[in-house]
């Protein structure tokens, strides 16, 4: 199977369970927003909720894929079965501990914590984040766990476990929250309930999976194992690295915390719905390509890297691009239709759209970003990405100290979006100069056309954004009605001019289409 092929077969696969992941989270988000709204503790939640989450990719999710599945993937080649299961055993050991004493010292140290990333929370808000912080903390442990199961299966280019975790995630988070919101004191904590369900859920749906791979994981101390030590010195600079884009996180909320109450609230869910496109497909690519960057990085094999990567590229723009002119424009329409009930008001709507606005616009590059960057840790170069992004993150902390006086927290998101497009453009331009031609101009043919058909289509659905439907609290049926209107006549334009232009990913689209109409089951994996 060509990498064409299997990237095809396997992105689909990953965005399906991604797209139901993301419904249910929004749908965590209705909840959310209808029984806290933007106030006081819906702020001190989503400070506490971020703080383990900052951890959570500094030593698990980020750092583990980074390392792990270039280094076994390498690994495994050369070595034998029980070699590759001793491996597994070592690192499960290690990680294991390192997860165990994070986490205690997180719950400890939550009052320091709370103040360096919320340093305007004071009083009962600032109490309300530290005990939260404190009760939501052991999700680390869980989240951590599972992430290493998941390094494991990706490793055996395994991808639908890991891709439905999220879903249990925001099921046992929905469930929970409706049914004790109203039980326990202070109401808030049901959601903090629900997360640390939902991260054993994850750890459980990924055990019968690594068990069908026949590895049992045991406890087995060899810390100066040469292949962790190797894989040791490549998380050094990766943790770096993602500490990097962690801070400009933790900027971003402290900045906020400065700021009128809501506003990190605001930022929250600018973020939820930024992530809607990128979840669903840019992690999706990046997450299928890597172990394949990764084989062909060890076997030097750049001329086949170089044509995975721009055709992962090429597939990404022509989903992101159109998502980001369209949530643009109809930004108001989605929130209200999804957010607008309850404790949530219309004019949290608002307030939440001009920050989303800002960051929409940035959709393309952090999509390009998660392309780019694991091409250079399939060739174990962790440093130009961190070096870049530190830049970035100066550009982006400079610029959201500044925007914000003047803008408010849409002045913190545009300057992500700047520094993202900063970021992603000496992404390019170093790794083309690391291993020659990328195939740029293929990739920016095929780009404009998509943004021309893109702008065709946001056009179409402009009329709908200026309704008065979307002032209004009650009238879900006409919100969804129009919505989908909107989501309807954007796409049949869209594919008309991109039809009309000879968008060259529309025959990848059309062919996994009739794919799936012609197989009669799917293929387990």
């Amino acid at each position: 199977m060509s990498d064409e092929q299997f990237l095809t077969k396997h992105i689909g696969t990953v965005s399906g369970l991604t797209l139901l992941s993301r419904v249910a989270g929004l749908v965590r988000d209705m909840v959310f927003a209808f029984l806290f709204g933007a106030g006081m503790a819906a702020d001190a939640f989503n400070i506490a909720f971020t703080i383990p989450n900052v951890f959570r990719r500094l030593l698990a999710e980020g750092a583990l894929s980074i390392a792990f599945v270039p280094t076994f993937i390498a690994y495994k080649s050369t070595r034998s079965e029980k070699e590759n299961r001793h491996l597994y055993n070592v690192t499960f050991t290690l990680f294991t501990i390192v997860l165990f004493v994070v986490t205690v010292v997180g719950v400890l140290a939550s009052p320091l914590l709370v103040k360096l990333f919320a340093p305007g929370f004071e009083a009962e808000k600032f109490e309300l984040t530290v005990f939260l912080n404190r009760l939501v903390f052991p999700y680390l442990f869980f989240i951590g766990f599972a992430s290493l199961l998941i390094g494991i299966l990706h490793t055996h280019r395994h991808f639908a476990a890991p891709a439905a975790a999220p879903v249990l995630l925001n099921a046992a988070i929905i469930t929970v929250v409706l049914l004790l919101s109203g039980v326990v004191r202070p109401p808030i904590a049901a959601m903090v309930i629900g997360v640390l369900a939902g991260g054993l859920l994850e750890v459980l749906l990924q055990l019968p999976f690594i068990h069908r791979k026949g590895i049992r994981l045991r406890f087995r101390w060899d810390p100066g194992h040469e292949t962790v030590g190797k894989m040791l010195k490549l998380m050094g600079p990766a943790v770096f690295g993602i500490a990097v884009y962690q801070i400009n996180i933790l900027v971003s909320r402290a900045l906020a915390s400065l700021l009128p109450e809501g506003s990190v609230t605001y930022i929250y869910y600018s973020d939820r719905f930024l992530e809607l496109p990128l979840g669903v497909f840019a992690v999706a690519v990046a997450t299928v390509a890597l172990p394949s960057l990764s084989e062909h990085a060890s076997l030097h094999r750049i001329d086949k890297l170089k044509e995975t990567l721009g055709f992962a590229l090429r597939l990404t723009m022509f989903v992101c691009i159109p998502a980001m002119v369209w949530m643009a424009v109809c930004r108001v329409p989605l929130l209200s239709t999804l957010l607008q009930r309850g404790a949530f008001t219309h004019a949290d709507t608002l307030a939440t759209s001009r920050v989303f606005l800002a960051a929409s616009l940035g959709i393309w590059a952090v999509a390009g970003i998660r392309n780019l960057v694991p091409a250079f840790y399939a060739q174990k170069d962790v440093k130009t990405p961190v070096a870049i992004a530190f830049v970035a993150f100066l550009v982006n902390a400079g610029m959201g100290a500044i925007l914000m006086w003047p803008m408010g927290p849409a002045g913190l998101t545009l300057a992500n979006t700047v520094s993202s497009t900063l970021n992603v453009v000496l992404l390019f331009f170093y790794l083309r100069k690391k291993i020659g031609p990328l195939g740029g101009m293929t990739v920016l043919s095929s780009a404009w056309r998509v943004l021309a058909a893109s702008l065709c289509a946001g056009a179409a659905a402009f009329p709908f954004s200026r309704m008065d439907v979307w002032a209004q609290d009650g009238h879900l049926f006409d919100k969804v009605l129009y919505l989908s209107l909107a989501g309807l006549c954007g796409m049949t334009v869209f594919f008309a001019i991109a039809v009309a232009l000879r968008v060259p990913e529309l025959s990848v689209f059309f062919r996994r289409l009739r794919e799936k109409r012609g197989s009669p089951s799917p293929q387990s994996q």
